[in-house]
């Protein structure tokens, strides 16, 4: 069984998205460092299996060709979308969408079920949020990028009053962001 993990972009204040749920600013590093791009990474696009989201993030990357990259390349991994209301799976352009409405504990159980041996990856601060309280997430990748937004959709909001004990793995600079990866100590 793969790791329960995530890897994301964030502000050195600690926000994912501006308070227009504009990510430009926190991935402008990605420009400069195309040739870290594997050493930042690794190999994410054959290691993991499945992603787990919450219904904010499927609504800004949902369309008629399903999950598409800003370079127009499509992941195959299933999505499975946390979120209230039933729906029916659905499939557009090369992903999969499960809707699961019974929690993260759920929606990680099945997202590993449809791994196998390869990693479940959370996106989005929802997702995030919600395995890192349940004591659901293994480890993490922060790119961190070099700006303060002031205000936006923060990354650990909503974690409670219990402290989460991590050990650092690696860090490594490039321009524009420092990159921070952590294990989550159980």
């Amino acid at each position: 069984m793969g790791k329960v993990m995530f890897g994301l972009s964030v502000s050195l204040d600690g926000f994912i998205a501006d308070k227009n749920d504009d990510v430009s600013q926190v991935f402008a590093w990605f420009a400069n460092a195309w040739e870290n791009f594997h050493e930042v990474v690794g190999d994410t696009l054959n290691e993991n299996g499945v992603v787990i989201m919450g219904h904010r993030s499927f609504d800004q990357i949902y369309g008629e060709n399903g999950w598409v990259f800003p370079d127009g390349t499509a992941p195959d991994w299933p999505v499975i979308v946390l979120q209230s209301q039933v729906r029916a799976p659905v499939k557009k352009g090369k992903t999969q969408f499960y809707f699961v409405t019974d929690g993260i504990e759920s929606a990680i159980k099945q997202a590993q079920e449809i791994a196998g041996d390869k990693n479940v990856a959370l996106h989005g601060a929802s997702a995030v949020q919600q395995a890192l309280k349940a004591g659901l997430l293994d480890e993490f990748h922060m790119d961190v990028a070099h700006v303060l937004l002031g205000e936006g959709v923060r990354l650990f909001d909503h974690l409670g009053s219990r402290s989460i004990s991590l050990e650092h793995i690696r860090t490594l600079e490039t321009p524009g962001a420092t990159h921070l990866s952590f294990r989550v100590v159980k």
